[in-house]
């Protein structure tokens, strides 16, 4: 049986008033025409509807509006939870990242510090592996590019280091030959004072005693003989060990600006992951330009020493 004109107005002037939007309103339209006015025609049979059917209509409008409520609710909270996580995600790369380019950061500068030999090789070690811990984690939480690009530096790292820490044991053990044959030095340095010592006293008390005095002097002399020994030992040590390490130095700021190039392609895939917005042209502009400062300061740095040196 067809519903009247009448009938069909009253159930659209519901509908208009539900207030919860074009999609519930088709929804509710859909599952009244589908569930509930196909069964009511059916049972009734009747062209007008009595306000016991007005009272069941409306009951399932409100029953269906609900239940959309709840629907709606249900979404927004899954929405609300998933851009909490988003967001949770991001603050742990946020920190993952921040922390591995400051690692990094240090671990490149290790290159630079192994030309200082002063500083012990353990410690050297100890500050890499302290280092990697940190710059391990990009492998969980970077994206492909970033990974690359950092496994990329760290084998750079990883190779300049290993080639460059067998120059520097040999200038290490010259550094510790030179320090033991000062030792040498400054202990027949310390016995010559001691017969001149004596010399003195002999002298103060009238001693005349020529076997006395000879002996006194003759071990001055085998003490002044064996210091200039080891003095001249040193010096010759000293000029290879400078030339040596001079040009260790340089070696070792080439290797460092040759592996900084490769830090662009990490600092910006990581800005990228972190939505942190600048152009690459704009960063490859200041980074090319702190380098080429860099280079010209240490350049300087070399031209005095070298003049120094020479």
């Amino acid at each position: 049986m067809n519903m009247s004109i009448e009938e069909i107005n009253f159930i659209m002037s519901l509908l208009g008033n539900l207030g919860i939007g074009a999609l519930v309103g088709g929804g509710v339209v859909f599952l009244l025409i589908k569930s509930f006015i196909p069964s009511y025609l059916s049972e009734k049979g009747k062209n007008l509807a009595t306000k016991e059917d007005i009272a069941t209509i409306t009951d399932k409008v409100e029953s269906v509006k609900t239940d959309y409520a709840k629907v709606l609710e249900e979404i927004r909270n899954n929405n609300q939870l998933k851009l909490a996580e988003i967001e949770r995600e991001k603050n742990i790369k946020k920190e993952v990242f921040l922390g591995a380019v400051e690692a990094l950061t240090k671990t490149q500068i290790t290159i630079v510090n192994l030309s200082n030999i002063e500083i012990p090789e353990q410690q050297i070690s100890v500050d890499i592996v302290n280092n990697s811990g940190a710059i391990a984690k990009i492998d969980i939480v970077g994206s492909e590019s970033t990974v690359k690009a950092v496994t990329t530096i760290m084998a750079a790292i990883g190779t300049a280091i290993l080639e460059l820490m067998l120059e520097r044991n040999s200038l290490v053990i010259r550094k510790n030959k030179i320090t033991l044959l000062e030792t040498y030095q400054q202990k027949e340095t310390s016995e010559i004072n001691r017969y001149i010592s004596i010399m003195t006293n002999i002298n103060l008390e009238g001693i005349k005693d020529e076997r006395l005095w000879a002996k006194v002097n003759d071990n001055i002399e085998f003490h002044t003989q064996q210091r200039d020994k080891y003095s001249k030992e040193i010096d010759e040590l000293w000029i290879i060990q400078n030339t040596e390490h001079f040009e260790f130095t340089k070696k070792c700021m080439d290797r460092h600006f040759e592996i900084s190039a490769l830090l662009p392609d990490a600092v910006l895939s990581i800005r990228e992951e972190l939505n942190l917005e600048i152009s690459d042209e704009a960063y490859l502009d200041i980074f090319n330009n702190n380098i080429e400062v860099g280079k010209q300061v240490f350049s300087n740095f070399i031209d005095k020493l070298s003049k120094k040196i020479a």
